[in-house]
């Protein structure tokens, strides 16, 4: 029970994606990223379910929690990190390049290309500078006002410096990062009184953590991620009498494999639909459909 209180907040990935793209909750989102992006949101629109195509099969940065489309012609990606699993720069910039590509379609030319603005929030530290909350943009090396490519922006949020920097919430988007968080009741208890959309938020999260299935849903998610992590070290170990670089090789496989097939197993003996299944798990639905057969 402890286990699953730990990881049902709001900036659990699942949590956060079903809180934030239900319908009736476009106003949620809309105030937080007009927070984030400094910009007025006159229409905002979640775009359909998207899983970026993977370069490599074991590559796990495939996946992104929402796309969203605003004013029409602009594209916003959220990815909640709990986990330094890869390098977030990286990641951040495949999803944009993958994303911006297939935006385009034929006919067009690049001046047609949308504007993106890609957000990570993390929950560790990746950059050494002191803002929890920094945007980039690309600028010229010895002229850094000078932007040299237009049209993108990256926005790292990381929430341990949140929480060291932020003891009361003043601004909107300290409120909703408050929230999201969930780590100081105290301060949320404080971002709920003075802000009414962060009320509606709370009360939404309450629904979704109250249902026993979701929160059964995410902690074998977790748990999953736990068992993955586990068999990671595992194998780690025992590829050490091999070589570190065939041990630490050999501890991801074993760990991707057994962590989503443990999970699908747990999740078809719960009776959860299969297209939820395969979102949990990013595998394959006809591998799922076996699965059924053989293991269920």
């Amino acid at each position: 029970m402890e286990q699953e209180e730990k990881i049902n907040k709001p900036k659990s990935d699942v949590i956060f994606k079903n809180l934030f793209s239900k319908v009736g909750n476009e106003d949620l989102l809309k105030e937080f990223l007009e927070e984030i992006l400094g910009m007025k949101i006159n229409k905002i629109e979640i775009q359909k379910e998207v899983e970026v195509s993977k370069s490599h099969e074991k590559e796990k940065c495939g996946r992104l929690d929402l796309r969203v489309k605003i004013n029409e012609n602009e594209i916003v990606v959220i990815e909640m990190q709990l986990q330094d699993k890869c390098k977030m720069d990286k990641r951040a910039m495949y999803y944009a390049s993958k994303i911006m590509a297939g935006s385009l379609e034929v006919g067009q030319t690049y001046n047609q290309i949308k504007n993106m603005y890609v957000i990570s929030i993390l929950n560790y530290n990746m950059l050494e500078t002191e803002e929890y909350n920094t945007d980039t943009v690309i600028v010229d090396s010895k002229y850094r006002k000078f932007i040299v490519i237009d049209g993108i922006k990256f926005y790292f949020i990381e929430l341990p410096k949140f929480r060291e920097q932020v003891k009361v919430p003043k601004t909107k988007l300290e409120e909703w990062l408050t929230f999201i968080d969930y780590e100081d009741r105290e301060m949320v208890n404080m971002a709920i009184a003075q802000n009414k959309l962060v009320e509606k938020a709370q009360k939404e999260y309450e629904y979704l953590t109250g249902d026993e299935a979701t929160k059964r849903w995410q902690f074998l998610r977790e748990k999953a991620i736990l068992d993955e992590r586990a068999a990671y070290i595992n194998g780690k170990t025992k590829g050490k009498e091999e070589g570190e670089i065939v041990g630490e090789a050999r501890g991801r496989i074993i760990g991707e494999k057994d962590g989503r097939i443990k999970t699908a197993i747990e999740l078809m003996k719960n009776n959860i639909n299969i297209d939820i299944i395969v979102k949990c798990t990013g595998l394959n639905k006809s591998d799922l459909e076996k699965l059924l057969l053989e293991k269920v």
